[in-house]
């Protein structure tokens, strides 16, 4: 179990835009997800690993109040090299079945040219 303490957590622009977009129909989504945030001690706690740093995991939506499985996905890219954790997208999962493959390459490519040209 890696420990993820001094990690800086950022959320990317794509992500800030779903979370506005969902907020229209879940009040209650920008909590449930800073609720989660805030209880990342662990890599295990990201979710499952897709690979090359990308991580998916479940979070209960309190507007459904029927637990994680019917809840959001939040999908973020954990890059140790510079030491930060990027929340790259969140849906709800009765919206979005799945995130393919190919969605999860363009997020990727999105958020590091986004962070390049900011830095």
């Amino acid at each position: 179990m890696s420990s993820l303490l001094g990690v800086i957590i950022e959320e990317t622009e794509t992500f800030a835009k779903a979370v506005k977009q969902l907020q229209k129909q879940f009040k209650n989504v920008e909590t449930d997800c800073d609720e989660f945030v805030h209880n990342i001690k662990t890599i295990d706690n990201l979710g499952v690993n897709l690979g090359s740093g990308v991580y998916k995991v479940r979070i209960a939506n309190s507007d459904k109040k029927s637990g994680k499985s019917s809840g959001y996905r939040l999908i973020s890219y954990l890059k140790l090299i510079d030491n930060k954790l990027y929340l790259m997208y969140v849906y709800d999962k009765s919206d979005l079945g799945t995130v393919s493959e190919k969605q999860i390459d363009a997020l990727i490519k999105k958020t590091i040219l986004e962070k390049t040209n900011k830095e």
